[in-house]
């Protein structure tokens, strides 16, 4: 087997050794990878002993003895200490040394053997710890061997002991030792305070002192806030001791040995903490550089000062960024945020950078390093630009060392010596290595003058001189030579320094040419050149724009037919004018004007023409012979000039030019007559064209058959007479292309403006208007017939409006009349009746073919005919006079007859008026007659009943039954047999069966068999136990909670279904808890809430929540607070919650204490036996150890018990003598000696009154009385030192006793203690069963709670199952019921939801006349509950609360008003009953008049009738060819023949009865009408009366209408009194209108008189008549046509009166229920009942006179008043034509 040689196991071993050195530092990195890292912690102490100093040290000096006090009842024990030397285990003096060093427990085993102690009695001593480094404090624990001091300090320093911070006070009695620093937990870190936690005497030895520097109690939102950071940051920490605990026997011993047994002893002190690195290392290493951080320590556990650093940082706490890391600022490590130290970005240019704090603001906080000493030709804070005169290379990377170019600028040329621009950015518009020239230099480099500029020099600060040319006019726009300085002008520009124009060239710019050419107008302007700058030509008059090429705003250019007379307007001789319609489409038009002249052999048509211009003129001839194949072979045109002036322009022109012979040729349209003639401006002349033999040698037939059809005559100049084309080459070639498009031709056959648009010629209308006119014409369109004021420019055609023709629009076309605003109507002449379409421009009447003819259009039949063109007689049964004149219907039938031939009786009245039967239409008996006020049928007729009679069959109306409708229908009610009595349908609001007899009282009509749950009259209620609304058959059966509701309170409201609650209890069916209420379940009422408003949690409009649990009150607490009512702290926390100190967490240890709920007041928690303190978080007393490890004291302090009672004994007894010393002073041994020294004086004083007395004496005396005061002074200096004895003992007494309270309260403890631990021993041998027992009895008590709540839910269940069985059984009894409510209530809610959103569109209104505004809440206005102003409470008078409750208190007395209006309205409507039965009797006489009335009318309508049958008959017969002159002679004589009956008296006494009459009527055809009306109005009253009878009975409803409308009434009756006004006003124009229609009848009745006396005559002309009758007849019907049109007006004026009078009415009683004293309507509804008395008066008075004419007509002498009425007829006719006379003039006006 070979072995490995040995070189390469060596190698293995090294490469092993160099993993292992190589892996802490990437376990390192790891850590610190991605986020914050941190040293471990261990004992600062360990390795830095000799960084500890302490100001006192036992044995220091040299040996010294010391004491311990655990032997009081033995011999004394002490030893020896002497720390010379430092500690040693193995002999002395090493092991008695007690250096500070031996705190430091390096090794276990010398924990407890070794330790540090402080000089005998010594007070103030002080130990520090000075780190080399900055390091992370985190606690400290130090055990003594001796008592902890009664006070100590715990300070830092984070500057190595410049300035010192304190951590926390200790003291046994902090208000002693530490007077004004404050005591208790502390409420946050940062908090100094004083704790008596490690300061008691207990226990003797091994106590600890623990401080913690962040305290786990106290919640710590953020760990790496800088707070806490400074907190943990220190570079020294000291420990003052400054006061020792003694026991007291240094009061009662002075001897120093007492002080042998009180001093400090320490056994060890730990103080954790590590290397503070920010964050930024995860190990430290040792602060040497020389020790490497991989080479193994001496110790493990040494926490070393330096950190090893990560994230870019260094230094020996990582408080810096490494070098060029400094792109970000230095920032500790937090969380996961590494904050790591970035590199700079130079950009591979710089070396070296630092941060810059205004840099990196400046930057957004996003970069601030700053780069130092850049190359490569960079600069910048990133390196990133280019030095001056270097540019960047846009084809190199930034960092590429190459990127920076030097410029290529030259110096001559450019600015800053060359500088040029270092970067490229498109969008500012920068390119690398740019040159900036000067003024005038260009190029790339600078290196060329600019064009106009030339000799480029470097001293020149604008680098080159201005050339002198004008750089515009100047080849290419370079201005001179760049190097010469010479000219060179462009083509069209002239001048030595190319600054002109050439001729007739104008605006010299950068154009290629230079300038532009004039190209002026030919016609327009007066020639070709301009002005130089903007062009514009010299324009002639009305000519415009830049050419001169287009005419001013309403003006035109004429174009060559500008010269055109009409032939149809000329004068004609031997001709016919012939007009034709114009085609629908322009370009169809072959004509101008309104047609043709027709020209025969020997026609003369002869114009006169003045033309504007001096020149010679074409005779132009147009014509319609294009079908002609022959054409016109010898026209002769003369020319009649008047007498010529010397010097015209035509004065020169030879007589024959005026004689010229022309010729039509077959398929022209028009002829241009050669040569032209010469016409001077201004001048008139007469042209006259005679049209002589159509074609030589024809035949005479064909010659007196020879026409033709002229249009129309232009004067017209030759083309090439015209200036546009002469003078040039330019107006040559203008002729030539004017020629070539053939304009002329096209002008003259009204082609150019049709389809045939040639733009070529249209661009010559304007120069040639020029040539002709020398000016534009002006439009001047007519404003009647035309859109607007402007024409088309080339022609000067307006646009017209509809059938309006004419360049101006000013005439209608030919087939249309009434040229007005609206154009044009067509005549639309009947094609049958009429010879042709044309008619009256102004009338519009049509020529109509023959006299049966008639109408405007010709297409109608004479009155009495109809069926135009046959025109047949109308068949109306001799009831009519007239019918439709298209269906042959008879037109207002007389004698009660209506129907196609006026063949059958008006509805109410039967009969057989028909020809051959006869039978006169008579009224209908059911049962009283249509007048009876008791007519219950609108039709009846007659039935054969058997041996030739008939019975009459009335059809009844609803409601009605019986042979004559007397009877009232099933479930209808009434007295029909009674004026103005009626069936009314049982009003039971539809909870009846109609079909069941006897559902209602057919009498009174009160229902008797309510359905659905209703009950009342008129079934209008729910029954008890049900509601809704009854009219709407929704009445259901109330639910009510058997919990909430008051079943003592009755049953539900009937209307709303309100069930009555208990006290605070809501909802319809009492089931819900008023707000802030609770606990419906206890069936007497909610219980208030009570939730403290400070207390609850605040809703999101931030009010508070004091709505509770509605079961169990429990309000909705906010954080810190409890209770039901969130009046106390939350659980787990104590104090007053409402005081500003509030409540606190419960800090309970949960090991020590009995609960983690402290006492609510003070915050002490209840401690466990062993435990004490106020937190439970240490031993109790007469208990020692290390908390929660906590032993009895055991027999020492049994013992001490029992000294410090007997010291408690003297110390009372010390305490009475000091009480006695207090009130009779020093009283003690020294009693006897004071009383021998006062004995002594009294002796004396004695004595030296008594006795003489020698020198010697006195002396002796004096000497006496100096000892006695020396030993007075002795004994009060003995005195004063027992007093401060005495004194000392007192307050040691004191503390004694609280001492002695103190250690009975640690007995009660240490007892209650031990008692704890046997039942935790206990409890720990029973395997916890009594905790198991009390959870198992707290578990078993919440489970008996459970199934009582079980319990009484099952029986709520079982009740709930017991009515559901009950509703299920009732739901099926009642299934269809149900879903019908169902229905019913659904179509309810729907109305309901409509309501609501009415009412929901109306809160707007009523917010705005609440609070001001119509926004729905009104806080924003209002200021919330509470609040005054608009809203307001109780206390606000004019807030909306006050407003409310008034509204409130106005309601309810407004509810009792209408209450007592109601009874009112309840005797109102009997009155009304009675007053309508009187109604009906005056009724039913109203309408007796009325037919009365009505036949009497119809008498005189028959015999105006008769009178125009005869006038007809008398017309035809002498008209008809069958009359001979003899029947003509006998008629005459028979109407002659008629006598008068009554005496010229009697006549005239008539006729002043008549006038008085007529005198009395106001208005004879509105009397007529109303009286025609009068069976109408008496229906619409009768059923007026039925609706106020109803509307009566249905007041109650209306009550809450009427609420509602209270306010709505206000604005009502403005509306309604503003109406009144106008109709007041109307009344007074209709009262002066009668007035003049009185006057006029007035004058009309005296024409009457005098057409009486002329009434012989008409029989002498009558047979004149039947013709201007027709017309007359015609014009009546036309001006009745326009009567109806105004009755119609009139009548809806009525109905929307009526309507307002409706309203009026409405609103009257709204009004009169709610303003008493309002007597206004009064007064109105007095005036119409005196208006309807006197109507009833006057009917009935009429109704008296009708009777006695009336009489039967067998029993009258109708021969004696036929007479009279012929009379009465012919005024009434004269009366009629001159109303129909005056209403045509009427209508006619305006």
């Amino acid at each position: 087997m070979l072995r490995p040689p040995f070189w390469l196991g060596l190698l293995l071993s090294l490469l092993l050794v160099f993993i292992e050195a190589q892996h802490p530092l990437q376990q390192n990195e790891d850590r610190c990878q991605d986020r914050s890292c941190y040293p471990i912690t261990g004992n600062l102490l360990i390795g830095r002993k000799s960084q500890l100093k302490a100001t006192s040290t036992c044995g220091s000096q040299g040996r010294q003895r010391f004491c311990i006090v655990s032997h009081l009842e033995e011999q004394t024990k002490c030893f020896y200490c002497d720390s010379r030397t430092e500690w040693k285990p193995q002999r002395e003096p090493y092991r008695l040394s007690h250096r500070i060093e031996n705190v430091v427990t390096e090794v276990m085993d010398d924990k407890n053997r070794n330790w540090y102690q402080s000089e005998n009695g010594a007070q103030n001593v002080s130990i520090s710890f000075d780190l080399e480094a900055e390091f992370h404090f985190t606690h400290l624990i130090m055990t003594f061997k001796s008592f902890r001091p009664a006070a100590m300090i715990i300070e830092r320093s984070a500057d190595f002991g410049k300035t010192w911070q304190v951590y926390r006070y200790f003291a046994y009695d902090c208000d002693s030792s530490f007077p004004g620093i404050p005591e208790g937990p502390p409420k946050k870190h940062t908090d100094v305070i004083c704790t008596s936690q490690y300061s008691d005497v207990a226990p003797s030895t091994g106590g600890e002192i623990v401080y913690k520097v962040i305290s786990p109690h106290i919640v710590t939102e953020n760990p790496y806030a800088d707070e806490i950071s400074t907190l943990l940051k220190i570079t020294n920490l000291r420990f003052n001791f400054t006061k020792l605990h003694t026991l007291g026997d240094d009061l009662l011993d002075y001897r120093p040995e007492i002080d042998e047994k009180y001093y400090y002893a320490i056994y060890e002190i730990v103080v954790r903490g590590s290397c503070s690195c920010y964050g930024h290392a995860s190990r430290c290493i040792p602060i040497d550089p020389h020790v490497s951080p991989n080479t193994v320590m001496e110790r493990a556990d040494i926490v070393h000062g330096r950190c090893e650093c990560m994230h870019n940082t260094e230094g020996l706490n990582c408080e810096k960024c490494k070098a060029f890391y400094n792109d970000l600022p230095w920032r500790p490590a937090i969380g996961d945020e590494k904050n790591e130290c970035r590199q700079c970005n130079c950009n591979r240019h710089a070396l070296r950078c630092h941060f810059d704090r205004a840099v990196y603001e400046s930057s957004g906080f996003v970069s601030g390093g700053v780069c130092d000493d850049c190359m490569h030709n960079t600069q910048g804070k990133n390196c990133e630009q280019c030095k001056p005169f270097f540019y960047r290379d846009p084809r190199r990377t930034i960092d590429d060392p190459h990127v920076c170019l030097p410029c290529e600028c030259d110096k001559a040329g450019s600015q800053n010596k060359g500088i040029c621009e270092g970067e490229e950015d498109a969008e500012r518009g920068l390119v690398a290595g740019k040159c900036y020239c000067k003024t005038n230099v260009d190029g790339n480099r600078c290196d060329r003058c600019k064009n106009g500029y030339w000799n480029l020099t470097e001293t020149n600060v604008d680098g080159c001189v201005a050339c002198t040319c004008n750089l515009l006019g100047t080849y290419n726009n370079e201005g001179c030579d760049k190097y010469t300085g010479m000219c060179t002008c462009k083509r069209l520009v002239t001048g030595e320094n190319c600054d002109q124009c050439l001729p007739e060239h104008y605006g010299l710019s950068e154009h290629v040419d230079g300038c532009k050419a004039c190209d002026c107008d030919i016609g327009g302007s007066y020639d070709n050149t301009c002005e130089i700058t903007t062009g514009q030509c010299k324009c002639r008059e009305g000519f415009s724009g830049r050419r001169c090429e287009t005419a001013d705003s309403s003006f035109y250019c004429a174009d060559i037919t500008h010269y055109v007379y009409e032939a149809e307007y000329a004068n004609l001789t031997r001709g016919e004018v012939k007009t034709r319609e114009w085609p629908s489409q322009p370009h169809e038009q072959t004509f101008t004007g309104e047609g043709f002249a027709q020209a025969v052999e020997g026609t003369i048509i002869t114009v006169n023409p003045i033309v504007e211009v001096s020149q010679k003129y074409n005779v132009i001839i147009r014509h319609d012979g294009a079908r002609d194949p022959v054409g016109w072979e010898n026209i002769q045109i003369t020319v009649v000039r008047p007498e010529a002036e010397g010097d015209g322009s035509c004065s020169d022109a030879p007589p024959s030019d005026d004689f010229l012979i022309a010729r039509i040729y077959p398929g022209s349209r028009y002829i241009e007559v050669q040569p032209a003639i010469c016409l001077e401006a201004g001048v008139q002349y007469e042209l006259r064209i005679q049209f002589n033999e159509k074609r030589g040698n024809s035949h005479p037939q064909e010659r007196a058959a020879a026409n033709i059809l002229i249009d129309s005559i232009l004067l017209a100049p030759p083309t090439s007479e015209l200036h546009i084309f002469q003078g040039s080459a330019r107006a040559e070639q203008h002729l030539t292309e004017y020629n070539r498009y053939q304009c002329r031709h096209l002008a003259l056959s009204l082609s150019l403006f049709k389809d045939q648009r040639n733009e070529v010629c249209e661009r010559y209308v304007c120069p040639i208007a020029a040539a002709l006119l020398n000016k534009t014409s002006e439009c001047n369109c007519d404003a009647t017939g035309s859109v607007s004021g402007i024409c088309n420019v080339q022609g000067g055609q307006c646009e017209c409006k509809p059938n309006v023709v004419g360049r101006r629009c000013d005439q209608c076309a030919i087939g249309t009349y009434g040229f007005g605003p609206s154009g044009c109507k067509k005549c639309d002449c009947d094609a049958v009746g009429s010879l042709g379409n044309d008619c009256d421009k102004q009338s519009g009447q049509c020529v109509c073919r023959e006299k049966g003819i008639y109408g405007r259009q010709c297409n109608q039949c004479q009155p009495g005919f109809w069926g135009f063109p046959e025109c047949r007689t109308c068949q109306c049964n001799d009831h009519a006079n007239i019918c439709d004149q298209s269906s042959g219907a008879c037109i207002e039938c007389r004698d009660l007859t209506t129907g196609h031939y006026c063949d059958r009786c008006q509805d109410g009245y039967y009969g057989d008026p028909r020809l051959g039967v006869g039978i006169p239409c008579k009224p209908c008996p059911c049962p009283g007659g249509p007048t009876s006020g008791y007519q219950h049928a609108d039709t009846c007729y007659l039935r054969n009943s058997g041996n030739n009679t008939q019975d009459i069959v009335c059809n009844c109306k609803s409601g009605y039954q019986g042979e004559r409708c007397g009877e009232c229908a099933q479930n209808h009610w009434g007295s029909p047999r009674e004026v103005g009595g009626t069936c009314e349908r049982c009003d039971c609001n539809g909870n009846i069966d109609m079909a069941m007899e006897g559902s209602c009282d057919a009498a009174t009509g009160e229902c008797l068999k309510c359905l659905h749950h209703t009950e009342g009259a008129q079934c209008e209620h729910c029954v008890d136990g049900y509601y809704g609304d009854a009219k709407l058959k929704t009445c259901q059966r109330c639910v009510c909670n058997e919990l909430g509701t008051n079943s003592t309170k009755g049953a539900c409201d009937r209307v709303s279904g309100q069930c009555p609650c208990h006290d605070n209890i809501i909802g319809m069916q009492c089931d819900q808890c008023a707000e802030n209420h609770f606990n419906l379940a206890s069936g007497a009422g909610c219980e208030a809430c009570g939730c403290d408003s400070n207390g609850v949690v605040l809703n999101h409009e931030g009010v508070p929540h004091l709505q509770c649990n509605i079961f169990d009150g429990q309000c909705q607490c906010k954080p810190g607070r409890g209770g039901r009512k969130c009046d106390q702290c939350e659980d787990l926390y104590w104090g007053d919650p409402t005081t500003p100190d509030g409540c606190h967490r419960c800090e309970c240890n949960p090991t020590g204490s009995k609960s983690l709920q402290c006492h609510r007041n003070n915050g002490t928690c209840e401690c466990q036996a062993g435990s004490g303190g106020a937190l439970c978080n240490e031993c109790a007393r007469g208990y020692t150890g290390q908390w929660p490890y906590c032993n009895p004291c055991g027999e020492c302090f049994h013992q001490w018990d029992n000294i410090m009672q007997k010291l408690q004994k003297q110390v009372h007894a010390l305490i009475d003598t000091a009480n006695n010393i207090e009130d009779t002073g020093v009283a003690s041994a020294y009693d006897a000696d004071f009383e021998k020294m006062e004995e002594t004086l009294k002796e004396t004083k004695k004595a030296l009154s008594d006795a003489n007395i020698s020198k010697e004496d006195i002396e002796e005396m004096s000497k006496k009385l100096a000892l006695l005061k020396k030993q007075v002074i002795a004994g009060r200096e003995k005195l004063g030192a027992i007093e401060t004895r005495i004194s000392n003992i007192t307050q040691a007494v004191d503390f004694a006793q609280k001492d002695l309270e103190h250690l009975q309260k640690e007995v009660d403890k240490v007892t209650k203690a031990t008692i704890e631990l046997e039942d935790k021993a206990s409890k720990i041998k029973e395997a916890d069963v009594l905790g198991a027992f009390n959870i198992t009895r707290e578990s078993a008590s919440k489970s008996l709670d459970a199934q009582r709540r079980t319990d009484a839910a099952i029986g709520k269940l079982a009740a709930a199952e017991n009515q559901a069985l009950r509703a299920s059984e009732l739901l099926e009894k009642n299934k269809n019921d149900f879903e019908k409510q169902y229905v019913e209530n659904e179509e309810a809610l729907n109305e309901a939801e409509t309501l609501l959103g009415g009412l929901e569109s109306v809160l707007p209104k009523l917010n705005e006349q609440v609070c001001g505004a119509s926004s729905a809440p009104c806080d924003a206005l209002c200021g919330g509950p509470g609040s005054c102003g608009f809203c307001g409470g109780q206390s606000c008078m004019e807030g909306a609360v006050s407003k409310a409750n008034q509204a409130k208190s106005f309601a309810t007395e407004a509810d009792t008003r209408l209450d007592e209006k109601q009874k009112e309205a309840e005797e109102v409507l009997s009155i009304v009953r009675d007053v309508l039965t009187e109604t009906t009797k005056a009724k039913a006489k109203a309408e007796k008049a009325y037919e009365v009335a009505k036949n009497t009318a119809q008498r005189a309508n028959s015999s105006r009738a008769e009178l125009d049958k005869i006038a007809e008959e008398i017309g035809e017969f002498l008209t008809a060819q069958k009359s001979s002159p003899e029947q003509i002679r006998n008629l005459a004589e028979e109407v002659l023949g008629k006598e008068i009956s009554l005496t010229p008296d009697q006549i005239t006494d008539l006729t002043g009865k008549i006038k008085e009459s007529l005198a009395k009527i106001n208005n004879i055809d509105e009397i007529l009408n109303e009286t025609r009306g009068n069976k109408s109005i008496a229906a619409n009253l009768e059923s007026r009366a039925v609706k106020a009878n109803k509307e009566a009975e249905l007041l109650q409803k209306a009550m809450e209408e009427i609420r509602e409308a209270l306010q709505l009434a206000d604005q009502a009756y403005n509306n309604v009194t503003s109406v009144l006004e106008e109709i007041d006003t109307m009344q007074v124009q209709a009262r002066e209108l009668i007035d003049k229609a009185r006057n006029s009848t007035e004058a009309v009745e005296g024409k009457a008189q005098a057409a009486n006396t002329t009434l012989a005559e008409l029989e002498g002309v009558m047979s004149g008549v039947k013709v201007e009758y027709l017309q007359i007849s015609e014009s009546a019907k036309n001006a009745l046509t326009t009567v109806d049109a105004a009755l119609a007006a009139a009548t809806n004026a009525e109905q929307k009166n009526k309507q307002i009078q409706t309203d009026l009415e409405r609103a009257t009683e709204l009004l009169e229920k709610r303003m008493e004293g309002n007597v206004a309507p009064q007064q109105r509804a007095e005036k119409l009942r005196e208006r309807a008395a006197k109507l009833l008066y006057q009917a009935q008075r009429h109704n008296d006179d009708i009777d006695n004419l009336s009489k039967d007509s067998t029993e009258m002498r109708l021969d004696d008043y036929e007479t009279i009425l012929a009379d009465l007829n012919s005024r009434l006719e004269r009366v009629t034509r001159d109303i129909h006379e005056k209403t045509d003039f009427h209508a006619t006006c305006g």
